[in-house]
C-alpha cells in the first residue's frame, strides 16, 4: 500500500515537472504538424532536389553536400505527423502522413536509381561506406532524433534545433545509397542501407509519439476501435524494431570481432574488379585474395593481394598494372603483393633467347 502511494505521489510530482502544452499550444502544434505532413508539389520538388543533392554528394564523397541534402529534405515532417497521430489516435492524420512519407521515399529512390545509372562503375566513397554498416548506435540516434524533433515542434522556443535534428536523423542519404548500390552491383551496401533507413523510420515515428505524450497530448477518444488501431500499430512498429535489432547486433559483434570498423581498403569499381578477376583466372595456381583502394580520393592507389602455392609468371605485375590503368583510366599507383609458399621458386624463369629463336 505504501509503495502504491509513493508511486502515485512520484507520478504527480513528475507531472508538474513535465512541460505539458496548453490548449493554444496544442492547436498551434497541430497546425504545424498538419502543414509539415502535407504532400503537395513543394514536398515532391524538395524531395527530388534533396535526393539528387544527396546522391551527388555520396558519389563525390563530399560530406558538406550530404549534410546540405539532409537540411533541405522534407521527409521528417510526415514522420512526426505519424507520431502525433499515434499519440492522438488520429487515424486520418496517420494515413495521410504515412502516404506522404511513402511517396517521398519512392521519389527519392527513383532519383537515386537515375543517378546510379548515370554513374556506372562508381567506386564507393567513405560517405557510402558509412551507410553500409549500421549498428545499435544508429537505432539510439534515430530514437533520440525523433524525440527531439517532436519536442522541438511542441516547444517553439527550441524550434531552432530542428536543423541539427535533420542532420542527425539522416533519412535521405541511406535512401539514396540503396538506389546507387543496386544499380552498381553493391548489393550488400544497399541491403545494409535499407536496414538503416527502416530503423530510422520506425524509431522516429515511435519516439515522436512518445515525445508528444510527454508533452501532454493524449488520445481522449472513448471508442475501443480508436484505441485498438493505435495499440495494433504500435505493436507492429515495435515488432519491426525488434526484428531490426538482429542485423544491428550482428554488425556490432562483427565490428568488435574485426577490431576496426573503418576498412583498411575501399572497394574498387565493379568493372575494375571483374577485369582483374578475369585476368587472374587465366593464370594457373594464382588466386586473387583482395583488391582495393587505400583511400577514397579519386586518384587513390590500388592494392592487389595474390596468393599461389607454387610459381607465377615473371610479368604478372606489369600486366596487372597495365590492366588496371586501361580499365580504370589514368595512371594510379598499383601495388601488387604475392603470397607464396616457403621454399618455392619466386618466379617462372623466362626462356633465354637463342640465335635460332630470333626471327
Amino acid at each position: 500500500m505504501k509503495q502504491d502511494n509513493l508511486k502515485a505521489r512520484w507520478l504527480e510530482r513528475l507531472g508538474y515537472r513535465l512541460p505539458t502544452l496548453e490548449r493554444k499550444d496544442r492547436i498551434a502544434l497541430q497546425e504545424r504538424v498538419e502543414t509539415g505532413s502535407h504532400g503537395g508539389v513543394d514536398f515532391l520538388v524538395m524531395m527530388v532536389l534533396s535526393s539528387g543533392l544527396a546522391s551527388l554528394g555520396l558519389l563525390e564523397g563530399s560530406t558538406a553536400v550530404v549534410i546540405g541534402a539532409m537540411l533541405v529534405a522534407p521527409l521528417m515532417g510526415p514522420l512526426i505527423g505519424a507520431g502525433l497521430a499515434l499519440a492522438q489516435g488520429n487515424l486520418q492524420l496517420f494515413r495521410r502522413s504515412i502516404s506522404v512519407a511513402l511517396l517521398g521515399l519512392l521519389a527519392g529512390f527513383a532519383v537515386s536509381i537515375v543517378m546510379g545509372f548515370l554513374n556506372p562503375g562508381f567506386e564507393p566513397s567513405l560517405e557510402v561506406e558509412a551507410r553500409g554498416s549500421p549498428d545499435i548506435l544508429d537505432l539510439g540516434v534515430a530514437v533520440l532524433s525523433g524525440f527531439v524533433a517532436a519536442y522541438a515542434l511542441g516547444r517553439p522556443g527550441v524550434a531552432n534545433t530542428l536543423a541539427g535534428v535533420a542532420i542527425a536523423a539522416a533519412l535521405v542519404p541511406p535512401l539514396c545509397v540503396i538506389g546507387i548500390g543496386l544499380t552498381n552491383d553493391q548489393v550488400l551496401v544497399a541491403a545494409n542501407s535499407a536496414v538503416l533507413l527502416l530503423t530510422n523510420l520506425v524509431a522516429i515515428i515511435l519516439a515522436a509519439g512518445g515525445a508528444f505524450m510527454v508533452l501532454g497530448i493524449r488520445n481522449v477518444s472513448k471508442e475501443s476501435a480508436v484505441h485498438g488501431w493505435v495499440r495494433g500499430t504500435v505493436l507492429v512498429l515495435a515488432m519491426v524494431a525488434l526484428v531490426l535489432l538482429l542485423p544491428l547486433m550482428i554488425n556490432v559483434v562483427e565490428q568488435k570481432r574485426q577490431g576496426q570498423s573503418k576498412p583498411l581498403t575501399y572497394p574498387v569499381a565493379a568493372h575494375v574488379y571483374e577485369a582483374v578477376v578475369e585476368y587472374i583466372e587465366t593464370i594457373p595456381e594464382v588466386t586473387l585474395v583482395t583488391i582495393g583502394r587505400v583511400s577514397v580520393e579519386p586518384a587513390s592507389s590500388v592494392s592487389i593481394l595474390l596468393a599461389t602455392p607454387g610459381t607465377y609468371p615473371a610479368g604478372i605485375k606489369d600486366e596487372l598494372t597495365r590492366l588496371v590503368h586501361d580499365v580504370r583510366g589514368g595512371s594510379p599507383s598499383v601495388r601488387i603483393v604475392i603470397l607464396q609458399e616457403v621454399g618455392k621458386e619466386q618466379v617462372i624463369p623466362m626462356p633465354e633467347a637463342t640465335p635460332e629463336s630470333i626471327p
